[in-house]
């Protein structure tokens, strides 16, 4: 429902606030030995960058194939650029956070299913400003009960 979402991209915009272009690169591998599968996924979309508080989000919205919808939410602070939280809300629901050599514990909602997992970050690399937009790469592992369920690298691009 619309009014359980946060307010959409293109809507008047403050001058805390602008429309953002948002490309996504990002390369999962799963499994391991004979058994890796490797995708690659590319997303273009639009979106909201705002600054508020010392913190630069970034919001948009992301489909998620048959199981609809998410609102992702990119954030950090002005001062820590590289500790980097991903809030995704909708079909599939959870917080991840991004900090260089650290594991952070989450928990992944998806309808009537959840599971608990953490995110181990090897690199973050983050030149995204408010004023001029950047790239953002985020390269960690997704374990759960300890056992390494994902590699990921991500590139964000965000432009005016």
């Amino acid at each position: 429902m619309a009014g359980d979402r946060p307010p959409t991209p293109f809507c008047s915009m403050t001058s805390n606030e602008k429309n953002v272009k948002v490309k996504i690169f990002a390369v999962l591998v799963r499994g391991e030995d004979d058994e890796v599968e490797r995708d690659n996924v590319r997303i273009a979309c639009e979106g909201v960058m705002r600054l508020e508080d010392g913190r630069v989000e970034i919001v948009y919205e992301e489909t998620l194939g048959e199981e609809g919808t998410a609102i992702n939410t990119l954030s950090f602070s002005v001062e820590e650029p590289n500790v980097v939280t991903l809030a995704r809300d909708g079909a599939a629901s959870c917080v991840m956070t991004f900090s260089e050599n650290c594991r952070y514990r989450g928990t992944y909602h998806m309808g009537y299913l959840s599971f608990d997992f953490t995110v181990a970050t090897r690199r973050v690399e983050n030149s995204v400003r408010f004023d001029k937009g950047g790239v953002l790469i985020l390269d960690y592992n997704t374990e759960m009960q300890g056992v390494s369920i994902q590699n990921s690298k991500f590139r964000f691009t965000i432009t005016a």
